[in-house]
């Protein structure tokens, strides 16, 4: 991680001090590109920064290839197209946060939709802010229809709403190619990048929404026309509010612009059957006999073996694995977490003589007589218990499985890792179920 917080410092501050030479970014703008792609590449990897970097070439590029343009309107907007520290924020400042997210809760598809969604919607507004002024037709306001000058607040046009879906497309497309390896089968990549897609058209038209209502506009009595500047127009008159809330500018709609394509991307996804992989366990129809001393299948975990207790791993034990055993791995998650999938426990390269596991196994990568422990969802190498938010009794699955791979599987692999790696050498499996609630 150290490594990759190196790496994204060098990579964002070149890329930072090149969008500052041309004029796309103003020396705070650029000093906060910089800490933002530090946290996006270090804490999310290579995949992350892609998507950032994908957001912040295009709608640069535009802003400096159509500015001409926009600078004719410049008059109605509150700021320029070289971006300050503000305008990054508010634009990737949300998908930052998302990245932290996911450093929290690894193996949730959740903050990576949060984090695409939020980009894709800040996408969307700049393409539609940029191409839209090229537009031939009048704007018309989105809560009304009214007609009303180009670059009014709230005012949208054909040509806008296409540009800005197809800046969200193409966050949406970047996503699928570079889908995270750590998150391996827990989406569905292409139907993702729909509820993408339509997450980030929908933050759009959020932010014009907002710019029709409760944006903070204003009227220069001078140049007779409203703006988003204040307290100055470019005039040099002092502007009054004609409409909105004070506090609610520009960079504040775009935020929220973010903020709701990332809602929306999620909550698409969670809606739209097939996005999101049912995690069942399930490999292999050949079963074997598991169980655990402590509880019985279905019924509560004693709380000794959760974060109520001693958290200690619960014995387990097993017979009759087939023919051709070479490994076994062990997988304990939640699937009832907030969250999605919530992964206790991951043990593999486990001897194939063994017939069980003692009770508190210690934490450690490597555990002699036993096998390899990798990283759960607390990121730690061991078992960490349940430990569910106050409320219903979640479920808490032991799956084991008979693989025909030989004990060599590299060290702190997580859960989709492990997965990947056993895909077609799983020769049987079974399953132990118990309960906790707080």
């Amino acid at each position: 991680m150290i490594m990759n917080i190196l790496i994204g410092l060098i990579t964002a501050g070149l890329i930072s001090a090149a969008a500052y030479r041309i004029e796309a970014l103003n020396l705070s703008g650029a000093l906060a590109a910089t800490l933002l792609g530090t946290v996006v590449f270090g804490l999310g990897g290579l995949e992350w920064a892609v998507l950032l970097i994908t957001f912040f070439v295009t709608s640069s590029a535009l802003s400096i290839q159509f500015g001409g343009k926009r600078n004719d309107l410049d008059q109605k907007f509150s700021k320029t197209s070289r971006r300050d520290a503000w305008q990054v924020l508010a634009n990737g400042g949300l998908a930052g946060l998302f990245v932290i997210l996911h450093f929290m809760l690894p193996q949730s598809v959740m903050p990576w939709l949060a984090f695409v969604g939020a980009l894709a919607a800040a996408n969307a507004d700049t393409w539609a802010t940029e191409l839209g002024v090229l537009s031939s037709r009048t704007p018309r306001l989105i809560t009304t229809g009214k007609p009303v000058e180009m670059g009014t607040s709230g005012g949208i046009t054909l040509a806008g709403t296409l540009a800005a879906l197809g800046g969200s497309a193409l966050i949406a497309l970047s996503a699928v190619v570079f889908w995270p390896e750590d998150l391996y089968g827990t989406a569905a990549p292409g139907l993702a990048a729909l509820a993408v897609a339509l997450g980030g058209l929908l933050g759009s038209l959020v932010d014009s929404l907002l710019g029709a209502t409760l944006q903070g506009i204003y009227f220069c009595p001078t140049c007779q026309k409203e703006t988003e500047r204040h307290p100055l127009h470019t005039c040099g008159s002092n502007t009054r509010r004609v409409r909105g809330w004070n506090w609610l500018n520009n960079d504040w709609v775009n935020g929220l612009c973010s903020f709701s394509g990332a809602g929306a991307a999620v909550l698409i996804a969670a809606l739209l059957p097939g996005v999101l992989t049912q995690d069942t366990g399930v490999l292999s129809m050949n079963t074997f006999p598991m169980s655990s001393p402590a509880f019985a299948s279905g019924q509560p975990i004693p709380a000794r073996y959760t974060c109520s207790g001693e958290n200690l791993s619960p014995a387990l034990q097993w017979s009759g694995l087939p023919d051709g055993t070479k490994s076994l791995a062990l997988i304990v998650d939640d699937p009832d977490a907030p969250v999605g999938v919530f992964v206790h426990w991951v043990v593999y390269n486990i001897d194939p003589t063994l017939t069980g596991l003692p009770e508190g196994v210690q934490q450690g990568a490597l555990v002699k007589g036993i096998g390899t422990q990798g990283k759960n969802d607390y990121r730690d190498n061991g078992y960490d218990g349940p430990c569910p938010p106050a409320g219903k009794a979640h479920r808490y699955y032991f799956k084991l499985y008979a693989l025909d791979l030989q004990p060599t599987l590299a060290n702190d692999l997580n859960k989709a890792a492990l997965m990947k790696a056993i895909q077609g050498h799983v020769l049987a499996e079974a399953q132990w179920m118990g309960t906790f609630q707080r």
